[in-house]
């Protein structure tokens, strides 16, 4: 791939007006550098389910699937490592704390029965996540990406994203989503303490606290208090 490719990508991101070109046309354009799927999507964190967070989805038929209901992202390196850097890596870079778990090595073995090998993650921060993460997958054994080359998807990575942020509805992010109360509770659940500290830290009742938690929950649709937490630090409602 030259770097006109790259250009002339940019150049069309800005002319996609809907989710399904631009996947296209981005998967056109990696196939150059031996890729041959890719899906872009915010990195579960404290329970949350990936499936609602996928934003572009070029895996292959059926694996897609079996990775949502089997929870893989919960055990796989890759989306792991996800999380926690945001410098570029190839999969097979990916510490080995988190790539030689049963877990991660059965999501890797799995992956090869819809062919795929190895890739490339482009971890980037999200207004929309708290985090987010671009993987490129190929049907090679092993990636061999010059350095240039990894620049090259890096930026077109950012711009996908960036064209993703553009495309998306922002109204899930109504700043109006929580009271001042309940962001001040799921701050100090997000500092550790307990209903019972929040209360005597607040000077509320421990009944009250509980119940400015269960009503964050519900705006969030979630089931638990950590998962609130979470998504409120996902919507920047409160910053830890």
């Amino acid at each position: 791939m030259i770097d006109a490719d790259v250009f002339d990508f940019v150049e069309r991101c800005r002319k996609h007006t809907a989710t399904a070109t631009l996947l296209g046309d981005l998967l056109g354009t990696v196939r150059n550098l031996g890729f041959e799927h890719l899906i872009l999507s915010g990195v579960p964190l404290g329970g949350q389910k990936l499936a609602p967070m996928v934003e572009l989805n070029g895996w292959p038929e059926g694996w897609f699937e079996r990775y949502v209901e089997a929870e893989h992202a919960a055990v796989d390196g890759v989306c792991i490592y996800s999380a926690k850097t945001l410098k570029p890596f190839l999969w097979a870079d990916v510490p080995a704390k988190w790539s030689t778990t049963e877990g991660s090595r059965r999501v890797s073995g799995e992956a090869t029965e819809f062919g795929i090998w190895s890739g490339f993650a482009v971890p980037m921060l999200s207004v929309h996540h708290w985090q987010s993460v671009l993987s490129f997958a190929s049907s090679q054994k092993s990636c061999m990406l010059s350095p240039r080359q990894q620049v090259q998807l890096v930026t077109m990575a950012v711009y996908a994203g960036m064209s993703i942020q553009a495309l998306s509805d922002d109204d899930d992010r109504d700043e109006g989503t929580l009271t001042d109360r309940e962001k001040e509770v799921l701050l100090w659940a997000a500092a550790g303490k307990t209903s019972s500290e929040t209360s005597q830290i607040l000077g509320l009742s421990e009944r009250t606290v509980k119940w400015h938690s269960t009503r964050a929950r519900e705006a969030f649709g979630v089931a638990t208090t950590t998962q609130a937490v979470v998504e409120a630090v996902r919507r920047r409602l409160i910053h830890p």
